[in-house]
């Protein structure tokens, strides 16, 4: 996080670690290979597919949206323009909040299935349900529960049970680039 002048807003949340990513279970075919959503998030888009090399590609991409965000104003006008043309032009980010999609590849790389993911509205000036960055994840293909568990805990994120699922998340959405490059 050094790498940024200012930070967006922190979430006042306590992270803890209680999931027990071992008991995990795999979302079922039909919601995994979803082309027009799920009932959890109707942007739902499968991207079980991802390695380590789209991950890596997708970090590169959103280090540099992110630090152009951060020299506009986080929360600004020019932040908000910023953010139409990254997403008007194709992107490996496209359908993601800022600073979580490489996070979703890290994690579909490890095996996870995502399932939904915001970044707390502390980046742009879109309305968000949610105050806290976090993904939401299922067990996948040759799921990793003990990278991500690592990757969590050098990031500094939470890592909890959300109904049959778990969810990870941070007080401050720029930890999700640690836990991308873990």
């Amino acid at each position: 996080m050094s790498a940024f002048k200012t930070l967006p807003k922190t979430a006042d949340v306590e992270i803890r670690r209680t999931a027990d990513l071992s008991f995990l279970s795999p979302l079922d075919e039909d919601r995994a290979g979803s082309e027009d959503g799920i009932a959890l998030n109707l942007a739902y888009f499968d991207v079980r597919d991802r390695d380590i090399e789209d991950a890596a590609l997708a970090q590169e991409e959103e280090l540099d949206l992110l630090k152009r965000l951060d020299d506009a104003g986080w929360t600004t006008d020019a932040a908000e323009e910023i953010l139409e043309e990254q997403f008007s032009d194709f992107s490996e980010l496209a359908g993601f909040d800022p600073g979580m999609g490489a996070a979703v590849y890290a994690l579909s790389a490890a095996g996870a299935t995502p399932i939904s993911s915001c970044n707390g509205g502390t980046i742009g000036q879109s309305h968000h349900s949610e105050t806290v960055a976090s993904i939401l994840f299922a067990a996948g293909e040759n799921f990793q529960p003990e990278l991500i568990i690592k990757a969590a805990q050098d990031a500094g994120l939470g890592i909890i049970p959300n109904r049959e699922f778990a969810e990870i998340f941070a007080d401050q959405v720029l930890k999700f680039i640690t836990f991308q490059s873990s």
